[in-house]
Order: structure tokens, then sequence, then C-alpha cells
């Protein structure tokens, strides 16, 4: 049975103009796939959205998502196949792999949140535990981008925080896993104050019920051998999230 590059290669003299540009893309930058949305793939290579559907299905595939599905298991045999057998390649490779799903899952969203930021009049950033070092971490760089952040890590500051939020306050809470038993009443309220509430999870099950306006589920980073620092990808997404606010200055 072929694989997804030998079935790419087997139609490579028969291949239209547009599939040839395609072709010598994703051939030579297999890993795009992985990466990009089949709009992306298709403006890299300079052809419509509606070129690469064809080509999809030139090759045998309903669709992008099922040429996505078979090109990641290759990347991952061929990953698995190239990474040493020992526990600190493991876990940086459990890293890199989390890290390159981001701009894929969360790339609109981020942007959405950087123009609702820098929209608004107040910021406000919410962390327990240990997302508080993410929460200070963003309002560090927003500082040093001239955006003044308030952060809060006690269900006190969150209550006094109810108070100050109005329509124009962008709320940002930064939680692995959205334990929010504690304070969804605070949740509550916030969300009828301003429609500019977001979620930042590694979890993204059942957080439809949570009150947010907004939700990104960043990805999360497990090896065979243990379960990674979530807040790390937390950190990647904020420098992400920086990134783009200094290059709208």
């Amino acid at each position: 049975m072929m694989n997804i590059i030998e079935t790419l290669d087997q139609f490579k003299n028969s291949y239209t103009s547009n599939e040839r540009k395609l072709y010598h893309l994703i051939s030579k930058n297999p890993d795009l796939v992985h990466t990009y949305t089949i709009t992306q793939i298709a403006s890299l290579a300079g052809v419509s959205t509606s070129a690469m559907l064809r080509f999809c299905k030139r090759l045998g595939f309903n669709g992008y998502k099922e040429f996505k599905f078979e090109m990641d298991a290759w990347l991952r045999s061929k990953d698995k196949n190239s990474v040493p057998d020992h526990p600190v390649s493991k876990i940086a490779n459990a890293y890199s792999e989390a890290i390159l799903s981001i701009p894929e899952s969360c790339n609109d969203s981020l942007q959405e949140l950087a123009d609702e930021i820098r929209s608004s009049k107040k910021i406000l950033a919410l962390g327990r535990y240990r997302n508080k070092v993410v929460c200070d971490k963003f309002a560090m760089n927003l500082t040093n981008l001239g955006i003044t952040c308030m952060t809060a890590s006690d269900l006190l500051t969150y209550e006094h925080y109810v108070k100050i939020t109005d329509k124009d306050t962008t709320v940002i809470v930064f939680s692995v896993l959205h334990d929010m038993r504690s304070y969804q009443t605070i949740i509550d309220d916030i969300s009828q104050l301003t429609e500019k509430l977001w979620l930042i999870t590694n979890n993204e099950k059942k957080t439809k019920a949570l009150g947010f306006s907004h939700v990104i589920s960043i990805p999360s980073t497990h090896s065979d051998i243990l379960t990674l620092d979530q807040q790390a990808i937390m950190m990647v997404l904020v420098e992400m999230l920086t990134y783009i606010l200094r290059h709208e200055e």
C-alpha cells in the first residue's frame, strides 16, 4: 500500500499547472499540511482554495480534511522513526508538536483577541495558582507595548474587578482545566457586563456552559513518559499574541 508521499508522486507527470504548484510545495514541505489550513496552503502555492480541493480529490480523498489526516499519520510515523528513544528527545518532540499546532488551531482567534485588546479601554487578566505566572507574563508583555493590563489571582480581587468591568473591558481567564466551581458566579456576572470575555484553556470539554463569549483551546502536551507542563504552552501562545499586537502598532 502506498503512503501519502508515494501517492503524490504517482500523478506527478499528469498534474495540471495548478496541481504541479501544489505538488512541488507539499512534496518539499509536507509539514505545512499539519500546520496550515486549506486556504493558507492554496495561498502559499499561488492557487485558489477550490484548486486545492480538486487536488485532494485527484489523489483519491474526499476533501482536505481526509488528505490532512493521511499526511499527519505519515508525519507521525516519520517522526517516530527519526526521534531518538531518549526521554529528553521525547519531551522536546512533544512540546514541538503542540507548539506547531497552535497556528492552525488558534490563529484566527488570536487575531480577534488582539483586535479586542486594541479596542478596549481596560484589560483584565485572571488566573489562579500556576496560571498566575501566565497572567503576569501576559501583563508584562502588554506593558512593554504601552497597554495597561490589570491581573488577579484570588477570588476577592475577582469580585472587585466585577465592579469595574463594563462593555469596553476585555477580560481574559487563563485556566488549564477551567475548574471554576469556586468562582463560576463571578464569571456569570462578568458575562453580563461585557461580551469581550475570553477563556484560554488546554481543555475544551464542556466550555460552552461556562458563560464565555470566546474560548481559545490550545493543544495539550503529552508524551508516553509523562504529561508535560501545560502552562509552558500557554506562555508560547502569549508570545504569539504579543507578536500580533506588536506588529499592529
